[in-house]
Formats: C-alpha cells, structure tokens, sequence
C-alpha cells in the first residue's frame, strides 16, 4: 500500500474545523469520504495541523494509505471532482511508508487579517474589533517578547494532554496595508488558540501604556495578568504554510 501526502487549501467559513467530529461539517471528514468513495474502502487522513471552526487555510496537508494503483496527478484529480468547491487539491506527493505529517512538519506559520472596515463581503475572511483602537507602534515594540523559546501557557486553552507549553517563534511581525493590520507568526508548533490569544491580547492592549510589562508578565506566567487575554475570533486566521525537512518529498 503506497503513502501519499496532500498539500490543499480551503475555506473554513462552513466548517467546524479540521479535525473530524461526530456531528458537524469538517475538512477532514470531508476528505476521507472522498478519498473512501474513490479508493471504496475506508481512508484515513493524518494532517499536519488542526485548525478551528470559521479558520482557513492556505497550505494544509495530510497522509494517507492509499490501496489503488493510481498516480499522484489521478489522485488530486479525482478528488478535485469529488471535494466541494471550498476545498482546493494542490498536489499529491508519494512519501516514504514512515512519513507522518503532523510528527515530520519543523514548523509552521500562520497570518492573522485585521479589516479597518468590516464588510458584507470581507466579513468571514477578516476579523474587526470595533471597540479597540489599534495603535500598531505599541505592538511592534512588543514583539520582540515573543521571539525565541517562551512558555505559553496563558496563551492557551488549556489541555490535559499537553506535557509542555513551550515554544520557539522563528518569526513574529505585525504591519498595516491600506485595508487591514495584518500579524505574521512562525514557531515550531502552536498551542490551540495560541494564535487568536496573542493577537486579541495586543489589540485589546494596543492603546495600554503597560502593554509591555503585561505581554511580559504574561510569558512569565504572571496569572495576575491573566484576566486581560483576550482570543480573538477565528475570521481572519488562515494557515499560511507547514515547514518540512529539505527533500521530504518533492
């Protein structure tokens, strides 16, 4: 049986998220029930990442077993017929019998869009925070905070599986276009709600002038702070890309 990796993209506006449920519309169930149709039997799909409901995504991947004889190009184009239209197949990749990709991927970036204006049209793909001013220089100073090896455990919902908060962000910016604030963040894994903690926080605190002792505070696990995080709402999340090792697959 040949493994395969599926690099994809989609629209989370009609999902409940990545992760298969027992009720509710998700992408990965979706993908394994194509890939069962066309494969008739049941597939299961590994991905990368989890992403929650309403996130999107602009590079995503998953392996799976696949029992049919077909080529990676027969593969996205079947599926291409099979999956919705908010589902877009980029490429199939053969990869060898132990690639996992959720434990290969070394990191993984994610973009957060802020709308100066909310839309009828921009309203699932952006987030507005009508009750904060946004004072990007005060943000920008706070970033530095954030890079390197930092626990985040007061940026997270809180889970009783996870044996560390630790991680390492590679990359952290936040810069301002004619339409949107838009946050950039890379690390070697993110915590669930990481992302949408960080941004709410610094947007609701933008205009604090303690914003950089509470954000610092906060990374040290200072809970007196804790009642000022703040998650933002998922429109506007979109997983920009998951890093793997050079020649993992090509």
């Amino acid at each position: 049986m040949q493994r395969f990796l599926v690099r994809f993209a989609y629209d989370g506006s009609l999902y409940q998220g990545w992760q298969k449920q027992r009720e509710g519309r998700t992408v990965q169930g979706e993908l394994e029930q194509a890939l069962s149709e066309i494969a008739k039997t049941p597939v299961i799909t590994i991905g990368s990442s989890r992403t929650d409901a309403g996130v999107h995504a602009l590079n995503q991947y998953a392996h799976f077993d696949f029992p049919v004889n077909m080529t990676p190009e027969q593969i996205r184009l079947a599926l291409t017929t099979k999956l919705s239209k908010e589902i877009k197949i980029i490429k199939v990749y053969p990869v060898s019998e132990d690639f996992n990709a959720r434990f290969r991927a070394m990191g993984r970036a994610y973009r957060f869009v802020i709308a100066k204006e909310l839309t009828p049209f921009n309203r699932l793909y952006k987030s507005f925070f009508p009750r904060y001013r946004i004072d990007k220089k005060r943000i920008e100073e706070c970033l530095p905070l954030f890079k390197g090896r930092n626990d985040f455990e007061l940026f997270c919902q809180n889970s009783d599986d996870l044996e560390t908060f630790i991680s390492i962000i590679t990359h952290c910016a936040f810069y301002e276009t004619e339409e949107d604030y838009i946050f950039e963040i890379s690390a070697d894994r993110f915590l669930h709600n990481m992302v949408r903690r960080i941004v709410g926080t610094l947007v609701r605190l933008s205009t604090d002038e303690d914003i950089y002792n509470i954000i610092k505070g906060l990374l040290e696990k200072k809970r007196e702070f804790l009642h000022l995080v703040y998650t933002a709402p998922p429109q506007g999340l979109y997983l920009v890309d998951v890093i793997y090792p050079e020649r993992s697959f090509s």
